[in-house]
C-alpha cells in the first residue's frame, strides 16, 4: 500500500505541526544513528526548533563538541568540500542539464547520419567531417572486440576497458 502524496507547506495547525515535527526529527535521528552503526562512522546532529529552548544534540554534547573541534581543526578547503548554497546547487543542476543535452545532442547526430546513410546521400559535404570521426569510434569500437575474442579465444581473462 503506497503512502498519498504530501504538498510540503506550512502546516497550519500548530497542534498537528508539532506531532509531524516530531515524528520527522524521530524518525531523521533513527536514520543518523542507523548511517552510524551500518557505516562504521561518527556523525552528530544539533537540531533548533521553536518548540525547546536551545539546541536539541544527537547523540550527546560531548560527542558533538568533539566532532565540531575536528571540523574545525581541518582546513577551510576540507570544511567546506561539500558544502552547497542554493546557489551552487543551482550551476550543478545547470551544468548536469547541459551535458545530458549534449549527449542527447550527439545521439540525435547520430541518428541523422544513420538515416543519411542508409539513404546513401553521404556525398552531402555537411556529413564528411562526421562521418571520420563516426569511422574512427567504429575502428576503435572493431579492435576492441578483437582484443576481447582473441583474449577469450587463448584463455585469458577478458578485462572490460
Amino acid at each position: 500500500m503506497g503512502r498519498r502524496k504530501v504538498t510540503h507547506q506550512l502546516i497550519s495547525d500548530n497542534s498537528t505541526r508539532r506531532v509531524t515535527f516530531r515524528k520527522r526529527k524521530d524518525g531523521l535521528l533513527k536514520k543518523l544513528h542507523e548511517l552510524t552503526i551500518l557505516c562504521g562512522l561518527r556523525a552528530c546532529a544539533i537540531i533548533y526548533s521553536d518548540y525547546k529552548e536551545g539546541p536539541e544534540v544527537w547523540p550527546n554534547r560531548n560527542e558533538v563538541r568533539v566532532l565540531l573541534n575536528r571540523l574545525s581543526e581541518l582546513p577551510v578547503e576540507k570544511q567546506t568540500k561539500y558544502m552547497m548554497d542554493q546557489k551552487d546547487l543551482m550551476n550543478r543542476m545547470i551544468q548536469d542539464a547541459k551535458k545530458k543535452l549534449e549527449k542527447e545532442q550527439m545521439h540525435s547526430r547520430a541518428m541523422e547520419l544513420g538515416m543519411v546513410a542508409s539513404f546513401d546521400d553521404l556525398n552531402d559535404a555537411d556529413y564528411s567531417e562526421d562521418l571520420i570521426k563516426a569511422a574512427d569510434v567504429v575502428e576503435k569500437r572493431i579492435k576492441v572486440i578483437r582484443e576481447r575474442i582473441e583474449a577469450v579465444e587463448s584463455g585469458a581473462a577478458v578485462v572490460k576497458k
